[in-house]
């Protein structure tokens, strides 16, 4: 009896470490923290994913309460989060260090973890149809500077490599590869599943650029964009593109080191990225710590310690007094908004319900 069941435990764990997925059951129970985020995203008025440190662990919260009481979500990983993508208030995906792929379709109740073969990059995911859409942008270094990147779909729920960037020595088995040079900022995909976008900054007068794909993964060529000639002696900052109303909206920064000042240019595609138009533009003296569209009229622009928001398309601008320390802001709509704001005891979350002309602290 005792050798049979010696047998058993041991045939248990040589078979239980074959296994690339396995299913891990969270027991949530909301309480008051004050966690120290580094990025959240509201999906609607009361629920809500952050990425954040509690007692020096990276760690997954979620709220159902509009930000007030948050609750760890993810509690048994191992390592460092290294990427996430939250789709809605049940779908989310977290990348740990480890090359561990973790998906909740439950708000964190249970997570499927799943071993990839890539350990850092971005992720995104489309619900097409009923089914989910993958895909990844692996890289191989730092997340800033230059790094070679590949792509990975998700097929069969099989993550397969079908693209190979280009190398620093210039080699590559893809043909067109995505570029060795610049630091990847975004990575993004359209409803149809075929058309997706990577953005590309570098540290070079008029070198920043634009990646496009067509058949949803495969090929990926430079976007040549006769307008952006006016910045080939500027310094380019780019930021994520937004799909708002059938068009697609794309935010830069241009520096001119002889004024010395920023003209933050707002793009827009109205044929799924084959030709761009500039829609608004204006002059600042600082660089933008990020841009954000809300829909085809209301956008905001976050400085340190400033926020200008228009809700005219660019027409107009008006500056609004914001948190101090605010690093992140956050929609739902024109009048719905978060604030998460840098403190010496970790961060602080503020709420507006007018479209931030005045705040409510949350935690």
């Amino acid at each position: 009896m005792k050798k049979a069941l010696v047998i058993l435990i041991i045939l248990t764990l040589l078979f239980g470490g074959c296994q690339t997925k396995r299913e891990v059951k969270e027991s949530n129970t909301f309480h008051k923290l004050i966690p120290n985020f580094q990025y959240f995203q509201m999906i609607d008025r009361n629920n809500g994913w952050a990425i954040g440190e509690n007692m020096g662990e990276n760690k997954v919260f979620i709220t159902n309460d509009g930000g007030t009481t948050w609750v760890t979500a993810l509690t048994s990983a191992i390592g460092d989060i290294r990427e996430w993508f939250f789709m809605d208030s049940d779908h989310a995906w977290i990348l740990y260090s480890n090359e561990t792929l973790y998906k909740t379709e439950d708000r964190g109740k249970n997570w499927d973890a799943d071993e990839v073969p890539f350990g850092m990059g971005k992720l995104f995911f489309i619900n097409s149809g009923g089914e989910y859409q993958g895909w990844a942008l692996k890289e191989y270094g730092p997340a800033s500077g230059n790094v070679p990147v590949d792509v990975y779909k998700l097929i069969n729920n099989k993550w397969t490599l079908i693209h190979e960037g280009e190398l620093p020595n210039s080699t590559s088995a893809s043909p067109n590869p995505l570029p060795y040079e610049g630091e990847k900022k975004s990575f993004v995909f359209l409803p149809d599943v075929k058309t997706g976008f990577i953005t590309v900054e570098r540290c070079e007068p008029g070198k920043s650029s634009l990646y496009m794909t067509t058949d949803g993964r495969y090929t990926w060529n430079k976007k040549i964009i006769p307008l952006l000639s006016r910045f080939d002696e500027e310094y380019i900052s780019v930021y994520s593109l937004k799909l708002v109303d059938g068009e697609i909206i794309w935010p830069i920064s241009a520096f001119d080191d002889v004024r010395g000042d920023f003209e933050e240019v707002f793009l827009v595609s109205k044929d799924n990225g084959n030709s761009w138009k500039e829609k608004a533009s204006f002059v600042s003296k600082n660089s933008p710590r990020e841009v954000y569209v809300v829909d085809e009229e209301n956008w905001y622009v976050l400085f340190e310690d400033e926020l200008f928001k228009t809700n005219n398309g660019g027409n107009t601008w008006e500056k609004l007094n914001i948190p101090q320390g605010t690093f992140q802001i956050q929609f739902i709509d024109n009048k719905t908004v978060w604030a998460l704001a840098s403190t010496s005891g970790g961060t602080n979350l503020f709420y507006s319900e007018n479209g931030g002309y005045t705040w409510d602290k949350k935690f």
